[in-house]
């Protein structure tokens, strides 16, 4: 009899009822064969908070800067690195109080794809975007933080893997460095 009551309280043989609502699906990715397509990547995965999907848009030597040309001579840019990327993806994905993130870069159309400008890695690609129509967006309870790019340029830079049997041109792309300008305003 106190088996009976035992296994009958302690909740193994009545387990939680679902709420009817199945779990979200993970987004569906592109596969990176082109720069453009990791960008729509990186707005998917941030904006599902999604850091395993984050973590592999990024080459494990990642180094993002961001520079306000209004602070005074001298002021050391803000550094960010793969690790600090993914930490705050993660971050979004794991703080209850947070319901929902949003990434946008703009429309394709106003990325502009360039050669590399780095002498010492002239396989890499880079990809301009004026800030004009970027957002990120983060709503934490009552309070949603906001960043628009209106006077911001941004650089992403992306390194080549090959060979990747996945991809049909057998090369496969991740961001290697970012950099944000603020080049006006207060």
């Amino acid at each position: 009899m106190l088996l009976a009551v035992v296994v009958a309280g302690c909740g193994i043989f009545d387990p939680k009822r679902s709420s009817g609502k199945p779990p979200e699906l993970p987004p569906e990715y592109e596969i990176p064969f082109y720069p453009g397509a990791v960008l729509s990547n990186l707005e998917m995965a941030y904006s599902h908070r999604d850091s395993v999907g984050y973590k592999a848009l990024y080459d494990s030597s990642y180094v993002g800067t961001s520079q306000d040309l209004n602070d005074p001579p001298g002021t050391t840019p803000i550094s960010l690195t793969y690790a600090d990327e993914v930490a705050h993806v993660a971050r979004l994905a794991s703080k209850p109080s947070i319901t929902s993130a949003y990434m946008n870069l703009g429309p394709q159309s106003s990325w502009t794809r360039l050669e590399s400008n780095d002498p010492s890695h002239p396989e890499w690609a880079v990809i301009q975007i004026a800030g004009a129509s970027l957002t990120v967006r983060v709503t934490e309870g009552t309070d949603e933080y906001v960043a628009t790019g209106s006077t911001e340029f941004f650089e992403f830079a992306f390194k080549p893997t090959t060979p990747a049997p996945i991809s049909t041109t057998d090369t496969l792309w991740n961001i290697v460095r970012w950099r944000e300008t603020r080049a006006e305003g207060p």
